[in-house]
């Protein structure tokens, strides 16, 4: 994946790529006083050595193993590097966060290198299920504030793209950059469905929805910083009520 990431972005015009030790990916596109930041994690629970075939299936992506059963192919995280890597397409400044190990504890988010982010303004992760979900906290962190100028801008994006589900959620990369970092983030659906279970899929028309939701947001919230110190008291009250992680049907 580290090889795959690495070669694909050395397609893309004005962009450097660089994988560290703990293979997180770090890629910039561009020059940008404060970029904005997408973000994934490339490790997955699937078996590695099996063998499959991923076929289109009445608008979904499924898994097939030679006997024809079905198998789980990684679309937790794929769709989200996916997405990542559509969006170094789409704009001249971004930059692009491509995390290791995040299924064992967000091993890469905890190790990267924090200069990577010191001109980050913003970040937006896409590892939430289904295509109406967002992470209001993620392993207990929360996100962003809840009445401030990176919430209301990027609001009405998220209200058209159908980001109805605002949740606590266990932990992902956010979770750890949270801690370690003082950018607002976001954590979104990008239409993966029964992620970890030999039945995974992706639904086409979701991950098509994230992903242009995702250029909306950039655009919507520009090259700009939206801090959200860490240990921040935030008592106003959220936009949307905040519920618990319910499994998803596709």
């Amino acid at each position: 994946m580290v090889q795959f990431v690495k070669d694909y972005a050395a397609t893309i015009p004005n962009t450097t790529v660089v994988a560290d030790r703990y293979n997180n990916v770090m890629i910039k596109r561009g020059t940008a006083s404060f970029y904005p930041c997408v973000s994934a994690h490339i490790d997955s629970v699937q078996p590695i050595e099996r063998k499959y075939a991923v076929e289109q299936m009445n608008g979904f992506l499924v898994g097939i193993a030679k006997n024809g059963t079905r198998v789980g192919f990684g679309a937790d995280d794929k769709t989200g590097v996916y997405i990542c890597l559509e969006m170094l397409r789409r704009f001249d400044n971004i930059a692009v966060a491509l995390f290791s190990a995040e299924e064992i504890g967000c091993q890469g988010a905890s190790k990267i290198e924090p200069a990577f982010f010191d001109n980050v303004g913003y970040l937006i992760e896409f590892d939430c299920p289904a295509h109406d979900m967002m992470s209001y906290s993620s392993g207990g962190q929360r996100l962003f504030a809840n009445n401030d100028e990176f919430i209301k801008t990027a609001y009405p994006v998220l209200q058209q793209r159908g980001i109805s589900k605002w949740q606590d959620h266990p932990y992902s990369d956010v979770m750890m950059l949270r801690k370690r970092f003082d950018f607002s983030c976001l954590n979104l659906s990008s239409g993966y469905y029964n992620w970890h279970q030999k039945d995974e899929l992706v639904k086409i028309a979701d991950t098509a929805n994230s992903l242009e939701m995702a250029e909306e947001l950039v655009r919507a919230l520009g090259e700009k910083q939206y801090t959200f110190r860490r240990g921040e008291i935030d008592e106003s009250a959220p936009i949307v009520p905040i519920s618990k992680l319910v499994w998803p049907k596709p």
